[in-house]
This record gives structure tokens, sequence and C-alpha cells, in this order.
């Protein structure tokens, strides 16, 4: 606050919008009035859902029908009129920091922390500048069930957000489809809805293809070139695939024992 009320612009300013100088409280609410304009609901399936049936690719098309049943992407991500951002609001383990973290020891690191110093400053702290925000929602409850577990991300704009997941760790949509198709990562809080997908690899390139389909039209050229930039960066790696464990050859708890 100090920074902001040493600037020549923001004490007139906020004064105008508040009728007083800048301090924290209005600050949170100048930046939610500005986070409310982002509104992104002009794509091609917006289009395709008002009954324009050109609006959308054949792939996306498929990849829509793919979302809504055999990849199971609605259980977390449904996409309606009613809920046109696409996420259910909850928190899920998906298992993506599994992949580096023994979430039993990490979890008692962290009560042990938070059983020191529970304040805010302490809790903000664990959960940015720690490997304890791998932790998720676990750190605010403390309810064993929501270890590992983060808020389901909208999908406007998907396309163009590289990379994806809390951490950041898959660089494409191909990889995200790669750890679903799996069945994400196994660890003991893997939410139950998660289970391997045995998705074809055309099935995956169509469920991708619906999701480029959610960018808002204001961003077509960028999205296009997200599109080829992922596709490339797909053709050459496909780091978290496991056809073994998507077409369900093995199970996930064979691996365990």
């Amino acid at each position: 606050m100090a920074a902001l009320s040493a600037d020549p612009a923001y004490p007139g300013l906020f004064q105008k919008a508040y009728g007083r100088a800048p301090n924290y409280d209005d600050l949170g609410r100048a930046i939610a009035s500005f986070e409310r304009t982002l509104i992104f609901l002009q794509a091609p399936f917006d289009r395709f859902a008002a009954g324009d049936n050109q609006a959308m690719s054949p792939a996306a098309q498929r990849g829509l029908a793919l979302f809504n049943g055999k990849a199971r992407c609605v259980s977390c991500h449904m996409i309606n009129s009613s809920n046109p951002i696409g996420t259910d609001n909850l928190f899920h383990n998906i298992g993506v920091s599994a992949r580096k973290q023994n979430f039993e020891a990490l979890a008692g690191q962290a009560l042990r922390a938070l059983n020191q110093s529970n304040n805010t400053e302490a809790l903000d702290k664990l959960a940015i500048q720690t490997d304890m925000s791998e932790l998720g929602r676990f750190l605010v409850t403390k309810n064993r069930g929501d270890i590992g577990a983060f808020k389901t991300e909208q999908l406007r704009n998907v396309g163009i957000t590289a990379p994806y997941m809390h951490d950041g760790t898959l660089r494409t949509l191909w990889d995200v489809m790669d750890h679903y198709n799996k069945g994400g990562e196994t660890n003991p809080y893997l939410d139950g809805g998660i289970e391997p997908l045995n998705l074809s690899e055309h099935e995956i390139d169509d469920v991708v293809a619906f999701m480029f389909a959610l960018t808002d039209t204001r961003f077509v050229a960028e999205n296009e070139a997200a599109f080829r930039a992922q596709q490339a960066l797909a053709a050459k790696n496909r780091p978290f695939r496991d056809n073994a464990l998507a077409h369900r050859e093995v199970v996930p708890f064979e691996l365990r024992v």
C-alpha cells in the first residue's frame, strides 16, 4: 500500500472511485471489479451451442461428445448456459503432485508448522513459498480428504493459457489428456472419479480440438498459433502418456504392490 500511495496516479484514482485514499480493502475491490470484466463467452463452442452447426470443426464436435461421455471431463468441468465457464467449483486430488511428493510426510510437516504458527501470514508462506503448497486445500481445512486437492479450473481460453495444472508441469493439452487417460497419478488421496479412460490417439486429438474451440473470438490468431505450437511439442514428446495404464493392460494397484 505504501508503494501505491506514493504513485502519482493511484491516490487520485482511489479518491475518484471510493472517496478515500488507497487502502488494502479497496485494493481488493478494485482488482475484483476488473476481473469481473473478463468475460469470454464468444467462442466457436458458443456459436455451436446456439445452433450454428458449422461453428466447430468435425473433430471438435466429436471431442464435445467425448468430453460429455467417454472422456468423463464433464464430471468436473460441466459447461452449459447456466454454468458457462466449465467448473464445478470444487476441490479434487487428480494426482499431479504425486509424481514427486510423499503426501503423508508433507502433511505431517504442514501440521507441525501450523501448530507452531497458524495465522494468515504463516499459512500464506507455507502455501506459496514451500513444497507444502502441493497439499492444496488441506492447508486450509486440515481435512485428510483435501490432501493434494485443488479447485477445478475453468476452461475458457484454455488453449492459450499453457502450461497447465497448479504447478505448470503439463506443457500441452495433449499432456493433460495423457494424464487423465492413464487415470492420473496413483496416490492414497486420489479423487474417486479419476480412472483410466481408454481413449485412443484419435479420440485424444478430438478432445483437444474441442478445448481449443473454447477460446474467445478475440484471440483467434493467438489460438491458432498456440495450437500449432502445442501440436509440434506433442509430436516430439509425450512424457505423461502411458498406454498400458490407459487401456487397463495393467491397473494402478498392481504397480503399487
